[in-house]
């Protein structure tokens, strides 16, 4: 026999597959067994890639309210979980949950991206949304600069940053783009190839005829294997951060990041032709 699913505390999974179209903006009714996400209904969203592809959402203080006395209602009862105007989930409910976030597994990276913007862009666009990666690996989504204790990239005194300064000699200096693929499939974007990429101590700017300069400071991990090092944008201050995977084999810089900067790469190793996010690679040259 199929087993019930539970609703159980925020910090457990709920589990939703699902693919987003249209959400109902109807507000909650009293007495409703059916509970809905709509846009508007959430205020960060974060997209976890390790293992199976999961998306965390934290409910605005109004909509957290509403699932506590949602859930508080239908205690011991079977209800209805309704994702983008459909219905996802019939799960049992043991107990209220009054936390402010819902952990959902979704079918992949690309379903979590296109929950993000759904959920996300209903006062802002999504390239005005800011994005980060923290310390695991995970992607941030917020209309609302991260706090400043989050842990998107690890805190270093005066003393090291100069080590994480001297960690990058290896990469100082102007590369120009001489082969780029996508999932291993060789790439003709012109913004790719025409970019420029210029480290100057723990800094990088990428520069492009197409999209124009962006400036990021940089933290290596030290233990990576791949060498890894930790981007945050510095200008434009919302352009997101991410990682980044380096390899320096003589003249030749060979770098491997996720498209959008979507989490953090594992290896240069080409990923299937559709798998997403895509894994991007770049092979550098000196600029003479």
């Amino acid at each position: 026999m199929k087993a019930t699913p539970v609703i159980h505390h925020a910090r457990t999974l709920l589990g939703i597959v699902f693919v987003f179209a249209a959400l109902s903006l109807r507000a909650q009714a009293p007495g409703d067994s059916t509970f809905s996400i709509s846009p508007g209904d959430v205020t960060e969203a974060t997209i976890d890639t390790s293992g199976r592809t999961r998306l965390h959402l934290t409910l605005t203080p109004e909509k957290r309210a509403e699932l506590s006395a949602f859930t508080g209602r239908n205690l011991n009862k079977q209800v209805k979980i309704v994702v983008g105007g459909k219905l996802r989930s019939e799960p049992f409910i043991r107990e209220r949950i009054a936390d402010p976030s819902m952990e959902i597994f979704v079918s992949s990276a690309e379903d979590a991206l296109a929950t993000v913007k759904a959920l996300l862009t209903s006062t802002v666009t999504f390239d005005q949304l800011h994005k980060w990666t923290d310390s695991t690996g995970r992607t941030h989504y917020s209309e609302k600069p991260p706090p400043l204790s989050s842990d998107r990239s690890p805190a270093a005194g005066p003393v090291a940053e100069d080590r994480n300064k001297n960690s990058f000699q290896e990469l100082q200096g102007s590369w120009g783009v001489i082969k780029a693929t996508m999932n291993g499939k060789e790439s003709r974007d012109a913004s790719l190839l025409d970019g420029t990429w210029t480290f100057r101590g723990n800094e990088l700017v990428l520069q492009s005829p197409q999209k124009g300069k962006v400036r990021f400071t940089l933290k290596m991990d030290s233990k990576a294997n791949p060498k890894a090092f930790h981007l945050t944008s510095a200008e434009p201050a919302n352009e997101g951060s991410g990682w980044m995977l380096f390899s320096r084999e003589g003249d030749r810089l060979k770098i491997a990041l996720y498209d959008n900067l979507e989490g953090r790469p594992e290896s240069f190793e080409p990923r299937g032709p559709r798998a997403e996010p895509e894994l991007i690679v770049v092979t550098l040259a000196p600029k003479k």
